[in-house]
């Protein structure tokens, strides 16, 4: 009996990753987090790693191609499935569904990149209750809102709407008239219409642009390069004593690159996101960083002050 707790914690630690024992102290690991969460996950880079056009559900699609050429050829599939006969839909239905569900995610994303600030224009979608008031014989249902899809723009005196898309809910596949059901290709088809119609810019970028690397190696793609190691450095950097050197022989500087937190960035990466940084190495990371420091700014943000202020400090 005795051997029940010890094997369970023993079961338990080996699920931490071992990088987080060897942080300084103060590194809150939550932090770390904030930072990993920004990167893309595996089902979103599947489509740089799969390889032929009859990979399954054809996941390779997404590489190389602009949102308009995918976009067209969704379409057709699309049309195909929705005129075939029931019997012959079944699991093509899903997964030109699926297919058309990520393209969605995908061109959320190019929206944010191509005006993270909403200063052109931008796309919302939410639930709201009908719009048409319920009849003397029936009672309101919180539960059945619509879906809205709506296309917004900045005016003078607040934004103004471009297009909305109501999208009742209807009957589940399975029956059950209680369930306000939301058949998510069809919200998804709803979706791209309106993006087909007022961001033609960004239906001409390439899947994927600004965030991955046609190079062999995931080390090179520019999420890990230009966002996570640089993030990663900024945030550590400060808990790492790091030794002085003199510049030139002449006066004693601090220095950049404490090796422990180079190996430290690697196995965070590694442990953390392993489908994107699978052979990172630590000299890959010192690189980076060093590249990054070139032109970083000198004033800004670093270790905690990064993501909030220290409620122990005195403020003037």
């Amino acid at each position: 009996m005795s051997d029940g707790p010890s094997t369970s914690a023993a079961t338990v630690a080996t699920r931490e990753p071992a990088v987080i024992g060897r942080l300084p102290t103060g590194v809150e690991y939550t932090h770390v987090k904030q930072i990993v969460l920004g990167l893309p996950g595996a089902l979103d880079v599947l489509p740089w790693f799969a390889t032929g056009e009859n990979n399954g559900l054809g996941w390779s699609r997404f590489r190389g191609k602009t949102f308009r050429a995918l976009d067209r050829v969704l379409r057709r599939e699309e049309q195909r499935v929705l005129t075939a006969a029931s019997e012959e839909r079944g699991c093509k239905e899903q997964g030109t569904a699926m297919l058309r569900h990520q393209f969605i995610q995908y061109f959320r994303l190019a929206l944010q990149q191509w005006d993270p600030t909403g200063e052109r224009r931008w796309l919302s979608t939410s639930f709201v209750a009908p719009s048409q008031a319920p009849s003397a014989t029936t009672t309101s249902d919180p539960s059945r809102r619509d879906l809205v899809i709506e296309v917004w723009e900045p005016a003078k005196g607040g934004p103004r709407l471009l297009d909305r898309v109501v999208m009742p809910p209807g009957p589940p596949p399975w029956g059950d008239i209680r369930v306000a059901y939301y058949d998510p290709w069809l919200a998804d088809r709803l979706c791209a219409d309106a993006c087909r119609r007022h961001f033609r810019e960004v239906m001409r970028r390439r899947i994927g642009q600004n965030w991955w690397s046609k190079r062999p190696s995931s080390t090179g793609w520019p999420m890990l390069t230009r966002y996570a190691i640089p993030m990663l450095y900024d945030y550590l950097h400060p808990f790492y004593p790091v030794r002085s050197y003199r510049k030139e022989r002449s006066y004693p500087t601090s220095g950049h690159y404490p090796r422990q937190l180079f190996r430290d960035i690697k196995d965070i990466l590694q442990d953390e996101v392993p489908h994107l940084a699978a052979d990172l190495t630590e000299a890959q990371v010192q690189a980076v960083v060093q590249r990054y420091l070139q032109n970083a700014p000198a004033d800004r943000a670093r270790g905690f002050d990064m993501f909030g202020i220290r409620l122990d400090r005195e403020t003037a």
